[in-house]
């Protein structure tokens, strides 16, 4: 049930590739200042967090799909119903990409199936899959393979031959997954919805994917050479890569930042003073976001506007980015090229440590100086 994960993540790259083919267009095309483009570009995509993923998801209610094929549809439905499956929610979801959901259950054999849309294609795909009772899944889906990898923990039986325009291709997917079945202890779940077995089953993925880093090297040059390409350069797939370790960087900063709020008495004028002024420092923070909230903090009273010297070397703010810049590299871990950075803090304007955490992330939380007229 889990392959749709891997559609949309399979959308997602080879959209990501394709911006990468115009940005290296452009690199060449205006080389006389490529290398200040490429960093804009990589800070950019950034920024906005890319073409990663949600490393959560939310399923809304859906009133009509609109199938793209409404034919198809009925007849996957039907054959489902046939062989158990009963509806358990229609829904929509952004992953990013625009998906149409359509929930089932079947309470006989305890698993369910996901009948869904890719909406920017128009492409109709099935899961049919089912829980162990140690925690692992089991998938037979009709997705093609798109390069990505998976997590021991969810085991997929792949027909992608099968284009689900006969019933037969839905009793054979049915027929396989039961065959798989066969021995194994299945988890209950006669009081589990559809909705809240898909979303536990995403977060379990994305952890997992979390705690690799995201995108890796092998995947990217796997997928590059899936779409005919030759293999990536190292700064192609830095480029690919990024968007996924900013989405990671603000998805594990804002639960480390909303369970310490939770977990500190404070009135909601102290909360809302105390909000922005949070500085949180992990195992998978991005450097560069951590060095822009650095540089603000030691340039926040150079008054950038009424330089008269245009002179580069002379801008205060460019001159503590690069000198941060060096320090991020220098150091094995971005946690002790922060502690290094610390010390560039003017003493006015020093970071104070609040508290730390072990589990589940590696973290340091500091409160910077009330030095903002608003505060």
């Amino acid at each position: 049930m889990m392959m749709i994960l891997y559609v949309a993540l399979g959308v997602v790259l080879g959209f990501v590739l394709l911006i990468l083919l115009v940005w290296f267009w452009l690199k060449w095309k205006f080389r006389s200042f490529a290398a200040k483009f490429a960093d804009e570009f990589a800070n950019a995509m950034a920024q906005i967090g890319g073409m990663a993923p949600p490393l959560r998801i939310d399923l809304e209610p859906l009133h009509d799909a609109r199938w793209s094929d409404i034919d198809k549809s009925y007849l996957i439905s039907d054959t489902l119903a046939e062989l158990g499956y009963e509806p358990d929610g229609l829904f929509e979801a952004f992953a990013p990409v625009q998906l149409a959901i359509q929930g089932f259950k079947n309470n006989q054999r305890s698993c369910f199936a996901a009948l869904y849309e890719v909406k920017p294609l128009g492409s109709v795909y099935l899961d049919l899959g089912a829980e162990f009772s140690d925690g692992s899944f089991i998938t037979v889906s009709n997705t093609p393979d798109d390069g990505l990898d998976h997590p021991d923990f969810s085991k997929i039986i792949r027909l992608e031959h099968l284009d689900l325009s006969e019933a037969e291709h839905i009793r054979e997917m049915h027929a396989r997954l039961c065959e798989a079945l066969q021995g194994k202890t299945v988890l209950d779940q006669t009081d589990a919805h559809f909705a809240d077995v898909f979303q536990k089953h995403w977060a379990k993925t994305m952890d997992w994917r979390m705690e690799r880093g995201g995108m890796t090297t092998e995947e990217a040059i796997r997928i590059s050479a899936k779409n005919g390409e030759p293999d990536p350069s190292e700064e192609e797939i830095e480029l690919a890569k990024r968007p996924w370790k900013q989405q990671i960087d603000n998805f594990i900063t804002d639960q480390i930042r909303q369970d310490y709020l939770d977990h500190t008495n404070m009135s909601g004028k102290e909360w809302e003073e105390t909000l922005d002024r949070l500085v949180i420092v992990h195992e998978h923070s991005e450097a560069f976001h951590l060095i822009d909230t650095l540089t603000d903090t030691i340039c926040y009273e150079s008054d950038l506007d009424d330089e008269e010297d245009d002179d580069e070397a002379a801008d205060p703010y460019l001159k503590a980015q690069q000198e941060l810049n060096q320090i991020f590299r220098a150091e094995p871990s971005v946690m002790d090229a922060f502690h290094r950075a610390l010390e560039l803090l003017p003493p006015d304007r020093k970071y104070t440590l609040q508290t730390t955490t072990e589990t589940p992330w590696k973290s340091e939380i500091y409160l910077s100086p009330k030095y903002y007229d608003e505060y």
